[in-house]
């Protein structure tokens, strides 16, 4: 394990003693709660892609998208027998992946 991944896996750690501290202690959760500084509303959608020899593998993407329905962004998965890799698609693709994809989870009607 990477030093980087050690330092995550100690910070992940250290949160979820704390949310475990905020869920036992009604004060310490309405503390805790008060002070996040806030959120963002995100709707992953799964685009599974065809696959020429499905047994072996599939693929697909991840579309990432705020209230407005816009895609954010997005990662590309391949998932074979063994194992499964997730990576994002990279700044200059995504307009590719927007323009594509972008009307293809509108729910407006015209």
């Amino acid at each position: 394990m990477s030093n980087d991944e050690q330092k995550i896996l100690k910070e992940l750690n250290s949160r979820m003693e704390e949310f475990r501290t905020a869920l036992k202690d009604e004060k310490k959760n309405q503390k805790f709660l008060e002070n996040i500084p806030g959120s963002d509303v995100l709707i992953r959608f799964e685009v599974f892609l065809p696959s020429p020899n499905p047994e072996e593998y599939v693929d697909g993407l991840f579309l990432y998208m705020n209230d407005e329905g816009e895609i954010v962004t997005a990662e590309y998965y391949f998932r074979d027998i063994s194992d499964v890799e997730v990576i994002a698609i990279p700044e200059e693709d995504l307009p590719v992946v927007k323009d594509l994809f972008g009307d293809f989870f509108n729910m407006d009607e015209d």
